[in-house]
């Protein structure tokens, strides 16, 4: 089954003091060259395999990815309304993806402990999914997260009907569909909103970092 991932990296980090969260660096990488890293055995060779959405903060974030190795770059696809919300930047990473893509991984760009394990975890757990599934939710101690994964038709929904509603609306009125898939992975519901995030995380993992310049 043909996997699309969307990266979702448009936000402001108003919260981070205005900064591109995805370019902190980790250990010497940054938080994006680590999620690119970690999803290449899992995507297909056309870049249009996995898109990443960008908004604020663009500028920086295509200089960085152009530095990249080739095999682990992704598609830039640029939000011009980012500040709307994020079912505006998902619409643009779902209509950069390959046509024949058969089900799509989202993921977000500050992500730091989510691995190639992790995400494939969330497939395997789609993959054995009940009939009628469409959506599946990782829910970590009744939190959701990520990777949030859909199928094809759920796609098309979202970005082919003149509606065009967003994921949380399309849920809502497909309860039924939904599948909030109970796991105790803290990675998936990780992230980093505030340098309270960050320094929680550092203290934990003891990994150095540094934003960039």
């Amino acid at each position: 089954m043909k996997t699309g991932f969307v990266i979702l990296a448009a936000g402001a980090g108003r919260r981070m003091g205005g900064v591109a969260k995805c370019l902190l660096e980790l250990e010497g990488h940054t938080l994006l060259q680590r999620l690119l890293t970690q999803l290449q055995p899992l995507r297909g060779k056309a870049r249009h395999d996995l898109v990443l959405v960008l908004g604020h903060h663009a500028e920086d974030i295509q200089a960085h990815v152009a530095q990249l190795p080739s095999g682990i770059a992704p598609l830039c696809v640029i939000n011009p309304r980012p500040e709307d919300d994020t079912a505006s930047s998902l619409r643009a990473g779902l209509r950069a993806l390959s046509n024949d893509v058969q089900q799509v991984v989202v993921l977000l760009a500050d992500q730091p402990l989510i691995d190639g394990p992790d995400v494939q975890a969330a497939l395997d757990a789609f993959k054995a999914r009940g009939h009628g599934i469409r959506v599946q939710v990782p829910m970590v101690h009744g939190q959701p997260g990520h990777p949030v994964i859909f199928d094809a038709q759920v796609r098309a929904a979202l970005i082919g009907t003149p509606l065009q509603p967003s994921l949380r609306q399309w849920r809502a009125a497909h309860p039924e569909a939904v599948r909030l898939w109970t796991t105790d992975n803290p990675h998936y519901t990780r992230d980093l909103d505030t340098p309270a995030d960050l320094e929680a995380l550092v203290r934990e993992t003891r990994w150095s970092w540094r934003w960039p310049g």
